[in-house]
């Protein structure tokens, strides 16, 4: 009985359902023994840990780009002095904190604590994004590993609080809780990028990849002083799950001996719709069995009698519900070692399994209205255009579970919450970016998939909990995992407008320079300076304007200066004015070459040609000796019109995209691309021919160039709507969209067109 006690407290479950086994002393000793444990663990730790980050630091002093590794060494050595006492004094008092119970009139905790939310992240540096992702790195490899005994401590301290629910985040013995306690330490000193990679580096593999056995060490202390925490099970009604087994003389489920016969049974007749053997639907509302019913008849004429009697014959005794769930097992199990066939029917896997010399016997009216059922749904999944041909294989390995599931709890059809649906919709949320290059480079979503589909396979018997568990387990990965995802997708998008910023930003000088020339006539060697030279300038001064504005306020007083000292001066005054102002001219220009690092030596030759020709056209009369001067010294002079730019920027933006929108085709491929959603997905081949995914992340309110990032938040794409309309046209770019519904209700809405001709049907939740 003790052994009993102990499994059902690992497992999170205790016997007394809603009372609690713990006084209010044994809680108060499970936190000091809890904090003793990890105090211990810890100081242990940061004796191996400081003595191996000095050793790394003093080895990575002579490597490439590790010069300030050095004084990094010695901030380290001073502050390891009191570093780690401060930390594991942090650690403790999360512990205690975390674990004070809850006020039951106020609900609020005596020792409020934050809660780190990373959504509320802003754009970090690229740096500091690359020093992120690794943390993220490290804390969720060692959550993942540590995912069974982090659940029951979780579910421990939620019990000792008397919180209903615990974020991993505030679970005080969690990796992220103890990673992000030392970063904040850390950050507090003056170590360099390069340094704090390896003190985090080292904190990972000295401390996280060890801490599993105090982590199991600390909840075998709550067992033993009984922190054995209930958790809501919606379990099944032990009548229910007789019938569902079979138990003897329930005609339900176990069956009435029946005469041999050579028809398939489970077919309703007019007067027998919606009921099974004893005339009750079994735990399925009797117009929902109805529908059920329609549905499976549909697809048994559709399908043809061969799938239906699995190219066997029927005969004997009625097989009770609980032997054909016993085959299904045996079934799932040999298929988790085997490989799943998706391809033959689950019918005939059944038949094939019971067939004694071409024979197998009948099933339960109910049996047979399910498996068709099941059957119909899972052929809706494997069309289903959301998902990727890879994604709709792992859930088709699912078919006999569900069936499992269909059988022992009739709930599955009728309520939207079901676990198992809930996992089935899981799966197919996670799996929407999949693509075949993720199966190459064997993506961490696609393995955690696989992962949990075997262990149903494996593990799932009769107890519908195991859902519940993996659908647990699941969100909290993809929790963890779209962090990053929302951090590499949140640097795409800004590496985007960066880059959309700077084009911007170069058109504008662009612009700026053309204002200037309209109407002027200055030799091509200006020209070229100002194309070559100039403009990236006033890009500059463009780009830090916000900081800087009187920078460039500066910069377009020289282009000005500049362009009028290069053209025929219209009077004295105007002569004047270039020959004094030649030397603040000449400085102002190499000042702002100076700003982008332009070399001196390539400017001077610019400069003596310039003063060269300013003693030209001031010593020239007539804009004929100008001309010809000009051609003695084979200097080529340029004209601009007089109207080359549009009024302002903006308009000449504006025009550019009218004018390419005038030319998208006005079909349904340009729609396409113009009501395209962010978030939405599209389907594309790369060059080297694999079938990818990408999600619209971002378009332009100004170019409408759109970005697609992968399903690793990096950018897939980025295209303007016309170019991808064109995509599209050419079916290169297929539009896959996103999930306006989870795939069950999306299925079972499938199930119900493909009935519109019949009668109307119950609504199925």
């Amino acid at each position: 009985m003790k052994n009993v006690k102990s499994q059902s407290a690992r497992n999170g479950y205790t016997e007394k359902a809603g009372v609690l086994t713990a006084t209010d002393a044994n809680k108060v000793k499970a936190i000091k023994l809890s904090a003793k444990a990890l105090k211990a663990h810890l100081q242990k730790a940061f004796a191996i840990l400081i003595e191996r980050t000095e050793q790394v630091m003093f080895d990575s002093t002579s490597a490439a780009g590790m010069e300030n590794i050095a004084f990094d060494l010695q901030v380290f050595q001073k502050s390891s002095k009191y570093l780690p006492s401060l930390y594991i004094d942090n650690v403790v008092k999360n512990v205690t904190s975390s674990l004070q119970p809850i006020s039951r009139v106020s609900g609020k905790k005596s020792t409020a604590k934050e809660d780190p939310s990373w959504s509320t992240l802003q754009l970090l540096e690229t740096d500091e994004m690359d020093t992120q992702l690794l943390i993220d790195g490290y804390i969720s490899k060692n959550e993942n590993r540590l995912s069974n005994v982090l659940y029951s401590l979780q579910r421990r301290v939620e019990f000792i609080s008397n919180a209903k629910e615990l974020k991993v985040a505030n679970n005080p013995f969690a990796p992220s809780v103890l990673m992000r306690t030392y970063v904040d330490l850390i950050k507090g000193e003056s170590f360099s990028k390069e340094a704090s990679k390896i003190l985090f580096k080292t904190f990972d593999s000295v401390v996280l990849e060890n801490i599993g056995d105090v982590l199991e060490e600390i909840n075998e202390l709550f067992i033993k002083t009984d922190i054995l925490p209930t958790l809501k099970k919606e379990g099944i009604k032990k009548a229910d799950s007789d019938k569902a087994h079979g138990t003897k003389g329930n005609s339900a489920s176990g069956g009435v001996a029946q005469g041999a016969s050579n028809q398939p049974q489970g077919t309703a007749t007019p007067g027998q719709k919606g009921q099974s053997n004893d005339g009750v639907s079994s735990g399925i509302e009797p117009a929902l069995y109805s529908s059920l019913v329609e549905m499976a008849e549909m697809y048994r004429v559709q399908s043809g009698e061969e799938l239906v009697t699995g190219g066997l014959r029927v005969s004997g005794t009625q097989l009770p519900t609980g032997e054909l769930i016993s085959t299904l097992t045996t079934i799932q199990k040999k298929s988790s070692l085997a490989g799943v066939d998706v391809k033959e029917s689950v019918r005939s896997q059944i038949g094939e399994s019971l067939q004694v010399e071409g024979n197998r016997p009948p099933y339960v009216e109910q049996d047979e209205i399910l498996i068709d059922v099941i059957a119909m749904f899972f052929d809706l999944i494997l069309q289903d255009k959301h998902l990727p041909d890879a994604v709709r294989s792992i859930i088709a390995q699912l078919q006999i579970p569900i069936l499992k599931v269909v059988m022992i709890d009739k709930k599955f059809f009728a309520k939207k919450g079901h676990p198992a649906r809930h996992f089935l919709n899981s799966l197919s949320r996670a799996g929407l970016g999949v693509s075949e290059k993720s199966l190459q480079i064997r993506n961490a979503v696609f393995e955690k998939m696989e992962e949990l589909v075997n262990r149903v396979l494996m593990e799932f018997d009769d107890d519908i909990e195991i859902f519940v568990e993996l659908v647990e387990e699941f969100d909290i990965f993809m929790e963890q995992q779209q962090r990053q995802i929302n951090l590499l997708e949140d640097r795409s998008r800004k590496e985007s407008k960066s880059a959309e910023q700077l084009e911007l930003t170069k058109r504008q000088a662009a612009y700026e320079i053309a204002l200037r020339l309209q109407g002027k006539s200055i030799p091509e060697f200006v020209r070229l300076f100002l194309d070559d030279a100039w403009k990236d300038v006033l890009v500059l001064a463009l780009l830090r304007r916000d900081r800087e504005p009187n920078e460039t306020h500066q910069c377009l007083s020289v282009l000005e200066r500049l362009v009028t000292s290069a053209t025929k001066p219209n009077d004295e005054q105007a002569s004047t004015e270039i020959h004094e102002g030649w030397d603040i001219l000449k400085k102002d220009i190499r000042d702002g070459l100076e700003n982008i690092s332009y070399d001196f030596h390539e400017s001077t030759p610019f400069i003596n040609e310039l003063e060269a020709w300013h003693e030209l056209i001031l010593t020239a009369e007539t804009d004929e000796q100008v001309q010809h001067a000009s051609e003695e010294s084979n200097i080529i002079l340029v004209n601009f019109d007089k109207k080359i730019c549009a009024a302002s920027l903006e308009e000449d933006l504006l025009q550019e995209l009218e004018g390419a929108m005038s030319t998208m085709p006005k079909d349904k491929y340009s729609k396409q691309a113009n009501n395209i959603k962010i978030g939405d997905w599209v389907q594309y081949k790369n060059s080297d021919g694999l079938l990818l995914r990408a999600k619209f992340s971002w378009k332009s309110s100004v170019t409408l160039k759109c970005l697609f990032v992968n399903d690793r938040g990096a950018k897939a794409m980025d295209i303007s709507i016309a170019d991808l309309a064109e995509e599209l046209r050419q079916h290169r770019v297929s539009l896959v969209g996103q999930e306006k519904a989870p795939l069950v209700e999306r299925v079972l809405l499938g199930m119900k067109k493909l009935m519109k001709s019949k009668e109307a049907e119950p609504c199925m939740s």
